[in-house]
């Protein structure tokens, strides 16, 4: 399975207002919508961190660089991606009349930290930081983007840097969380071998691990031994007898 790491920055709508507080702005206000800025992608295994943004390469050249990644991709790996990065990328792709991408499974990392656990912040930096995987780069907030909208070339190379940050850390969480992903693109499907694999990881490694009991039927429980996902097989192990005497025993 070729999987793309991802993730965009974008700026902001620029809207006049007469206030700071609870405003309700309508189309007419809108001065400039926004748009995305940059990008920065690596590949699963592979060290190297692609970057293009709308200083460096122009609007449609850098959608181009995306769009081709994508169609590359069984499935990219985002923080919240599924609600912010792809459709702002979406609506890029179809402004500059681009065709849509071909299809590619979404892992959003921040749907398995927001389902699976109670974190004082869901945050991409607070989660890496409580799990020890590092932060990202620290910088002077909105100004950053107004210097890097008006071509200040230190703004962008801090926003660079910061884009990349993001990247490096997306592989460091995805690992992490593995065992805990659910609905995780299954790597049996994109793998030769005819002996069982770890759905998450595409391993061989995988050991039985007990029995997982439901109502009326038995499955053989495993677990990888590579990234620690539990699996459950999907053929009912309960003997014929035993089977008769459940069923009997569920209609008194």
């Amino acid at each position: 399975m070729k999987i793309l790491f991802l993730d965009i920055e974008t700026q902001p709508n620029i809207c006049y207002t007469w206030g700071l507080f609870n405003q309700n702005i309508s189309i007419n206000q809108i001065v400039s919508p926004g748009a995305t800025l940059c990008w920065a992608a690596k590949w699963a295994d592979n060290p190297t961190i692609h970057f293009s943004s709308v200083k460096q390469d122009g609007m449609k050249k850098m959608l181009t660089k995306m769009h081709k990644l994508l169609c590359e991709a069984d499935a990219v790996v985002h923080y919240n991606g599924t609600r912010f990065d792809m459709p702002t990328l979406n609506r890029e792709f179809i402004k500059y009349e681009m065709s849509v991408p071909d299809p590619y499974h979404q892992i959003d990392l921040y749907r398995t930290v927001k389902q699976r656990f109670k974190f004082a912040s869901n945050k991409l930096d607070w989660i890496c930081q409580e799990l020890g995987l590092g932060n990202k780069v620290h910088h002077k907030g909105m100004s950053l983007w107004h210097d890097c909208m008006q071509g200040c070339d230190k703004a962008w190379k801090v926003m660079e840097r910061y884009n990349k940050q993001d990247v490096r850390l997306l592989p460091k969480l995805y690992k992490k969380l593995l065992p805990w992903m659910k609905n995780h693109p299954n790597h049996a499907l994109y793998n030769d071998t005819a002996r069982p694999v770890c759905p998450n990881c595409g391993s061989v490694y995988v050991v039985k691990k007990g029995i997982e009991t439901t109502a009326t039927m038995q499955y053989q429980r495993y677990r990888c031994s590579d990234c620690g996902t539990p699996i459950r097989g999907r053929t009912n192990i309960m003997s014929k007898e035993k089977k008769a005497a459940v069923l009997v025993q569920s209609k008194l």
